[in-house]
């Protein structure tokens, strides 16, 4: 199989170094050569394709003796999620990746016309590159044992991260992963516009696919944000980890881009500002990648890679793609033809220009906090910033995600969550205030009276909202601004919306999408700055609590069909009563405790109840202590101090373990040392187990009745008047409760965000391809019209 799969790999990366070198010829004037680089096109697209579905097929026949299904799949997955498994490490993720890849580079090829060899020759040498990562990572390779070398063909595989066990791991990954792929086309276009001089038409070609790139990006980060919300149990949507905000700045950077486009596909301004954002695309595409791939992020995310071999593949491919653009963009710089735009500041030029400005800062302030581990690893620069950003900002030394981690101690450090939570806010207010007065103005002037007119209702719904908002105890001066801003800028957009709804449907694209932003920014703000906060509440079986308006009842801990933990409660609102299971219990693949909230979602609001914890039933004179634990056994304060192993005994064939217990009683300490023997019979030969208890002052007795040497975890028992009928301390559950109001809002705003990304989607697309044919633009008003002009055109064609 390895060979196999090898094979096919090389045999792909042999024909897009085939598609890459015959579009090079191309461009030096051997117009002969473009048949053998679309050949190579088509065939990497088949190898590809061919080594994906290969790599699908390992995963369902569970090849576990191949080390990359050994570790990401098992016999008890189910078939979509050993499908899924195939793309939860590196190698299947990059595979995803290149095979999303393979299939625009296919659709590139009819597309592109007199761009088709530049462009081309781009996106195949980033596939080339994409090819390369993944066979230093093959997935194919055999199992082996690492001090023998030896091949091991296991019964059965670690198994999926109980994490990823999630419906959206099915289709969260891909739908990224096909963002990541279209990002690579307008840094391509915007890379042939330079080499072809012709800095206008790239933009018409390129609008459709940075547009397909930007809803799909923005339809992950939605999928990634209700992922987290409603399976990590930490409380929120958004947790500004490093690798959410990694892929969160090429999104910003697309909206950018496409604000700029539509500004010189108007008028024909932002000409370097629109080659920079566009090569700034795939640049910050694959720099996310880094980030997230080469370890970099190890103390500081959950998400994080670590880097197997490709570091150095990563850096220098970086600063390959960096280089080519920033000398494409040095060598064309003074050769760039500028218009300018208007002067007046109620113009959509100046709104507009205003936007992409707050866009690429928003992108900068986040980029430049997610690269902090990057930046203060730098010799002598990390001490010098920790000391003078530590005065204004939380900073992660490397034991946010894990408090037992040792802090770095060269000067690395990120940024804490909070550091976004100060700086992006007041950025989202400007872009509000944008969206208030841009979508009204005309691209060279306004009329202040008609602009004064249409904002009346708008202005009222705004007051109304704000009033509102202060009666229901509102009071922060930042959430005013954003819940009176984003009622404003609603009300504006859904105006345009009305009236450009009369020229057909097509053209609401870009309105919806701002509508969907204000409505999302008013779910954000309500749904954090005004949830309750996490309020815990100790339950045991059968004791009831009331919170919020709400009455828990604990059921007791149960095990579901698979033998996972839930919490089972009972929860009334007084007019209804529903279940609540919160997911809490130890996976021993993973070595670790997994907690899944419980969400019960309402129209206006979501009540989310996270487990915390959980104490199973306890008999106080026979306590499980860890090392260092201590524990009250009636008149006794017992810890475990660790074992105590006889190496002679072991020598003999026999053990003899001990426990070491400091023991407190009356004010006085004294080590005992209770202990278990394993001895040989000498009159049956056999070996037998022996308990040596210890006699405590006050005369009691002490056992060591179980001992775990792996976990370092010990079971004692004591004996005696007044030990015996020690009361049962019962079962205890612990959940953490808050209610989170108009969280729906944020899912409703992304969601209005991406269809009306995919309307403006289509309508470029019919633009374009009209255009090309030589057709005259005319838009459809209808879906059967719509229906009509994508069939006459042939969207696979």
């Amino acid at each position: 199989m390895y060979l196999f799969g090898t094979f096919l790999l090389m045999a792909s990366l042999g024909m897009t170094l085939l598609a890459t070198i015959g579009y090079g010829l191309v461009l030096r004037g051997q117009r002969a050569a473009l048949s053998y680089a679309r050949f190579g096109v088509y065939a990497a697209l088949a190898g590809v394709l061919m080594s994906w579905t290969l790599l699908i097929t390992v995963f369902i026949a569970r090849r576990f003796d191949l080390d990359y299904v050994y570790n990401y799949s098992s016999r008890d997955l189910e078939f979509f999620f050993t499908i899924a498994a195939s793309w939860a490490g590196q190698p299947g993720s990059f595979m995803i990746w290149l095979l999303w890849g393979a299939i625009a580079s296919v659709l590139l090829v009819r597309r592109t016309k007199h761009f088709e060899p530049y462009v081309l020759l781009v996106v195949m040498a980033i596939q080339a590159a994409l090819i390369g990562f993944v066979l230093v990572l093959n997935p194919f390779q055999p199992l082996v044992d690492p001090s023998t070398g030896a091949a091991l063909t296991p019964t059965d595989g670690r198994g999926l991260n109980p994490l990823l066990h999630n419906f959206w791991m099915i289709i969260h990954p891909p739908i990224l992963f096909v963002g990541y792929a279209l990002a690579m086309i307008p840094f391509a276009f915007a890379l042939a516009a330079l080499w072809r001089r012709d800095y206008d038409t790239w933009v018409k070609r390129a609008l459709p696919w940075t547009l397909s790139a930007w809803a799909f990006l923005g339809l992950a980060l939605l999928l990634g944000g209700y992922w987290a919300y409603e399976t990590l149990g930490w409380g929120g949507y958004w947790g500004w980890d490093p690798v959410e905000n990694s892929s969160l700045v090429p999104w910003l950077i697309l909206t950018a881009l496409i604000h700029g486009m539509l500004v010189q596909r108007t008028h024909g301004g932002l000409r370097k500002t629109n080659l920079i954002l566009g090569v700034a695309t795939y640049i910050t595409v694959f720099y996310a990648t880094f980030m997230t791939r080469s370890g970099v992020y190890a103390n500081f995310s959950v998400h994080s890679f670590i880097a197997e071999g490709i570091f150095e593949g990563l850096v220098g491919f970086q600063i390959a793609l960096l280089a080519v653009a920033v000398i494409s963009l040095i060598m064309r710089w003074n050769d760039i033809p500028a218009r300018p735009l208007s002067e007046k500041f109620f113009s959509r030029d100046s709104f507009f220009v205003l936007a992409i400005i707050t866009i690429v800062m928003t992108a900068l302030v986040v980029g430049i906090g997610t690269s902090m581990p990057v930046i203060s690893a730098i010799p002598g620069v990390g001490h010098t910033l920790q000391e003078w950003m530590g005065r204004y900002f939380e900073l992660d030394d490397g034991t946010l995600m894990n408090p037992q981690a040792q802090p770095f101690e060269d000067g690395r450090f990120s940024l804490a969550p909070s550091f976004y939570q100060r700086t992006v806010p007041p950025l989202g207010v400007v872009a509000i205030v944008l969206l208030i007065i841009g979508p009204l103005l005309g691209w060279r002037d306004a009329n202040l009276s008609h602009l004064l007119r249409a904002l009346r209702w708008p202005a009222a719904l705004a007051v109304i909202a704000a009033i509102v908002a202060i009666i229901i105890d509102v009071r922060d001066v930042l959430s005013l601004a954003y819940v009176a801003g984003g009622a404003f800028a609603f009300g504006t957009n859904l105006l345009m919306l009305a009236r450009t709804l009369r020229g057909g449907w097509l053209r609401i694209g870009g309105y919806l999408a701002h509508l969907g932003f204000t409505v999302m920014a008013l779910g954000m703000v309500a749904s954090s700055a005004y949830a309750t906060p996490d309020t815990r509440l100790t339950l045991a079986p059968g004791e009831s609590a009331r919170l919020f308006g709400y009455e828990f009842i604990f059921n007791g801990y149960q095990l579901d069909d698979q033998q996972r933990g839930v919490l089972d409660l009972t929860v009334s609102d007084g007019s209804r009563t529903f279940s609540a299971q919160p997911y809490l219990y130890y996976n021993q693949r993973m070595g670790a405790t997994m907690q899944t909230p419980s969400i019960h979602s309402y129209l206006w609001h979501d009540l989310y109840i996270s487990p915390a914890g959980y104490d199973p039933e306890r008999d106080p004179a026979r306590p499980v202590l860890g090392v260092d634990q201590s524990v009250q056994m009636g008149p006794y304060t017992l810890t475990f101090r660790g074992f105590n192993i006889d190496r002679d005994a072991m020598m003999r064939g026999e053990a003899k373990v001990g426990a070491k217990v400091e023991v407190i009683y009356e004010g006085q300490t004294i080590e005992v040392e209770p202990r278990i023997e394993v001895v040989v019979n000498p009159a049956t030969n056999e070996s037998e187990l022996q308990f040596i208890p210890v006699t405590l002052p006050g005369g009691h007795t002490l056992h060591l009745r179980e001992l775990d040497p792996t976990n370092r975890m010990v079971l004692l028992e004591g004996s005696g008047p007044g030990l015996d009928n020690l009361p049962v301390v019962p079962a205890k559950a612990v959940i953490a409760v808050s209610v989170k109001p108009l969280v729906v809002l944020v899912w409703v705003g992304v969601i209005l965000m991406v269809i009306g990304g995919a309307i403006a989607l289509v309508r470029r697309y019919l633009e374009g391809s009209l255009a090309l044919a030589g057709v005259r633009v005319r838009l459809p008003k209808a879906l059967p019209e719509l229906a009509a002009q994508l069939g006459w055109r042939g969207i696979g064609r």
